[in-house]
């Protein structure tokens, strides 16, 4: 209890300086934004009194050169604002002050009500001060000359009349006024400036002693711990906006740039995409440690060849971005190729292999056109895109009367269109039988499903949408409209619970974390039996994300669904992989199966393939048979199914004609 008591002390005794400074700046910081606030309306007040007394001297002069009575009346109403200032001067140095008079002549010198409260308490409390006391002096001798049109006022008030010799004499007098009260507001005002400039700077100066104070007692205790904040903070910072692997800035830094360079109209700026074209094979080759080398290497020589002005960003993967501040059309080009150069000279090797690198660049003049920060991206992206369209390792320029830039920019209305079909399932299954080569087995059903679009009573096979789907992201929702409505299908065929039905999954869905509840509610509500589904997915997409790819099969695998390997042979392809891909079946590329009768190098791939694939333990799926004589070569050689023409062309997916629901065990999806 005593070792407590002493703590407590010792933290009161450390801690009371820190507590008064505290209540001591709230106190003045309160203080202070009473005065202001009470300054402001004073300000205010005299503003009005100022212009009013001005008006009131105009309109008895329109009034005494032209007659017109609704002057007097306008002259009556600006002269209420000096006159009922005045009376609440005269009711606040009344012993006692009269508050309540006060308040209500401050209302009639058209003051806003809640103003009037702090007037009211700047002049009780602070006009002891002699700038405040000046300018109340100076208010009462303006005051006193300005009541010297109250007499004029009044007589002309009891005249509906007058001749030239009063009107000669109205003016006259005043002028005079005019000559007196000019002067004596004008020093009002400007000691009612001088004055709340003052006051302003003492509660500054006293503020800042206050705080000054406050910051010596902290400093000493608190140093250490700010310094590593601050450390913390600038670190969090720069990771914020910079790339971890690279250093260089991010797209968040990337894009909040372009954004102020598109604010500058008419600046000759310029953007730049850099694509590296063969960034994947150095990755899937080496690693992604090769991968990590190399866009480090690349990013350090991209950034010592362009200008002090430049800002190189990496927007992310092997993707890099150049914001070109004041750079012509031809500086931008020749930068642009000298990076190609740069990136085309790099020697990069990686456990003994050495690597060609290029580079496809694309460049946009954002100068002479307004550009929104999204269209600029679009346009350095499509650019990008065209020098990989026309060979890559290139440098292509933007410019709107590129007929193949026009073309790839029309193929974004895939999107709006792709948007629509889901939402109108304008969608429709076919699918395509798939034997057994031999022709023995069970008469079981296998089918692989395939998508098709009806756009104004027109077919459209895959080719027509499925790159634009790809490219933009939408194959994910392609994806789960053909499971949902697959699955739907499915339930209502007879025999289905013996069959095997094959989707074809995009690569983005095996990133897709989402996909796998998706997956399991839609097989709750069908009750179709996971393990009549086998999802295709191609080589490359499989490669391309190894490590994630075998997760995700191997999950959905747990489920029941069994998987292909579609195109296999077009890519990477390796027993390697094929021996860690937890596949069912290798689909044998059509490319290779189509001509393998008459092109000798087709025939011993097929072979290969086949042979590469019994020994990682798979079965073989041969598409494109369009005859019998590739039927029984792929006999000869030993494949075990075939899909094609000749076995069967694809044909609309629908449920029994009966449209009865065909009873099926509850699939475990647990």
């Amino acid at each position: 209890m005593t070792r407590s008591r002493k703590t407590t002390l010792r933290l009161v005794a450390v801690a009371w300086p820190f507590v008064l400074i505290v209540l001591l700046q709230t106190a003045l910081a309160t203080f202070s934004l009473q005065v202001t606030s009470s300054l402001r309306a004073f300000v205010s007040g005299e503003s009005l009194w100022s212009k009013g007394q001005h008006d009131a001297l105009y309109y008895l002069n329109r009034y005494a050169e032209s007659g017109n009575r609704s002057f007097v009346a306008r002259y009556h109403q600006a002269m209420a604002v000096p006159l009922g200032d005045r009376a609440a001067r005269l009711a606040l140095e009344a012993d006692p002050p009269d508050l309540d008079a006060a308040f209500r002549g401050f209302v009639a010198g058209g003051n806003h009500p809640d103003d009037i409260p702090n007037v009211i308490w700047l002049f009780r409390y602070f006009r002891w001060l002699p700038v405040m006391e000046a300018c109340i002096r100076d208010w009462r001798t303006a005051e006193g000359v300005l009541m010297q049109l109250l007499p004029i006022g009044e007589s002309i008030d009891t005249s509906r009349h007058i001749n030239e010799n009063d009107r000669r004499d109205i003016i006259r007098q005043l002028d005079e006024i005019n000559a007196l009260v000019t002067p004596l507001t004008k020093r009002f005002s400007d000691r009612l400036g001088e004055g709340t400039r003052q006051v302003q700077t003492v509660l500054l100066v006293s503020n800042a002693v206050m705080a000054l104070v406050f910051i010596l007692l902290t400093v000493w205790r608190l140093n250490s711990f700010l310094a590593h904040r601050r450390a913390i903070e600038e670190q969090l910072s720069h990771t914020a906006n910079h790339d971890d692997l690279t250093g260089l800035p991010n797209r968040r830094l990337f894009e909040d740039r372009l954004t102020r360079a598109l604010a500058e109209p008419g600046s000759p700026h310029a953007l730049m995409f850099i694509d590296l074209d063969q960034f994947k094979a150095v990755n899937d080759n080496g690693g992604h440690a090769a991968g990590d080398a190399l866009l480090r290497r690349i990013s350090h020589d991209l950034d010592k060849a362009i200008r002090g002005v430049d800002l190189l960003a990496r927007l992310g993967g092997d993707e890099f971005g150049i914001i070109l501040p004041n750079c012509t059309p031809e500086d931008a080009l020749r930068i642009g190729l000298r990076l190609r150069e740069i990136a085309e000279a790099i020697d990069f090797v990686w456990n003994g292999h050495r690597y060609s690198i290029s580079a496809s660049i694309g460049v946009v003049h954002l100068a002479g056109l307004s550009y929104t920060l999204q269209e600029a991206l679009r346009a350095a992206d499509i650019a990008c895109y065209m020098a990989k369209e026309k060979g890559r390792n290139r440098v292509h320029v933007f410019e709107t009367t590129d007929a193949a830039q026009t073309q790839f920019t029309a193929n974004l209305n895939w999107v709006q269109r792709l948007h629509r079909a889901l939402e109108e399932d304008s969608f429709r299954l076919f699918s395509q039988k798939i034997a057994t080569v031999d022709g023995a087995g069970a008469p079981a059903e296998h089918r692989e499903i395939l998508l098709r679009l009806e756009e104004d009573g027109k077919l459209l096979a895959p080719g027509a949408f499925i790159p634009a789907a790809e490219r933009f992201g939408l194959m994910p929702a392609l994806d789960r409209w053909v499971v949902r409505h697959a699955l739907d299908i499915i339930s209502r065929r007879t025999g289905a619970a013996s069959g095997t039905y094959s989707i074809n999954l995009s690569g983005l869905t095996l990133k897709d974390d989402t996909f796998l509840p998706f997956l399991r509610e839609m097989l709750r509500r069908s009750r179709v039996p996971a393990d009549v589904l086998c999802f295709e997915i191609t080589e490359t997409s499989a490669i391309e994300n190894l490590d994630d790819a075998i997760a995700f099969m191997n999950a959905m695998r747990a489920m029941g669904c069994r998987f292909a390997l579609d195109d296999f042979g077009v890519g990477m392809s390796s027993l390697t992989y094929l021996k860690r891909l937890p596949v069912d079946y290798v689909k044998i590329d059509g490319s290779f199966v189509r001509d393998m009768l008459t092109d000798k190098a087709d025939w011993m791939t097929v072979e290969m393939i086949n042979q590469i694939s019994h020994l990682a333990g798979r079965e073989t799926i041969a598409e494109f048979v369009e005859n019998a004589d590739i039927l029984t070569a792929l006999r000869t050689i030993g494949v075990d199914y075939a899909q094609g023409y000749f076995l069967g062309r694809p044909e609309p997916f629908l449920p029994d004609a009966s449209g009865t629901v065909i009873p099926l065990r509850r699939a475990d999806v647990a």
